[in-house]
């Protein structure tokens, strides 16, 4: 059994026309935002997180051990300590501290700098020639 057709099958073409296109995308896109409302809190989720760790550890073991955990990051993060700079920099203590070492996202496999080697011998020697003036 068939069902009876009333009127023929007709393709509305103003709905599918602009499928696809720059123009009609930017019609449907809403005007009173740039962006959409996840964004901003997919881009402040980290520090969200951080302050959340130390609110956290400053209610459990008091400011102390807050401030302590901040120093430690700061010393971890600045790139003047502890690197040789003939070594490719990695930044493994201060993704430890954070937890960042323990994600796995986009920029871990395309957000890796190139690998420039150089000697080491001579960037030693050129270190040391700076100190010595």
């Amino acid at each position: 059994m068939t069902l009876p057709l009333n009127k023929p099958f007709e393709v509305s073409g103003h709905q599918e026309k602009d499928y696809g296109s720059e123009m009609g995308m930017m019609r449907r896109a809403p005007t009173a935002t740039s962006s959409h409302p996840l964004e901003e809190s997919e881009r402040t989720y980290r520090q969200r997180q951080e302050q959340h760790r130390l609110d956290s550890a400053t209610r459990a073991f008091g400011i102390g051990f807050a401030l302590h955990f901040k120093h430690e990051r700061a010393a971890a993060g600045c790139h003047q300590i502890g690197h040789l700079g003939f070594m490719p920099r990695s930044n493994a203590h201060l993704q430890a501290l954070t937890g960042r070492d323990l994600e796995l996202d986009f920029t871990d496999t395309l957000g890796v700098q190139p690998e420039v080697t150089y000697n080491p011998h001579l960037y030693m020697e050129q270190e040391q020639r700076k100190r010595m003036f």
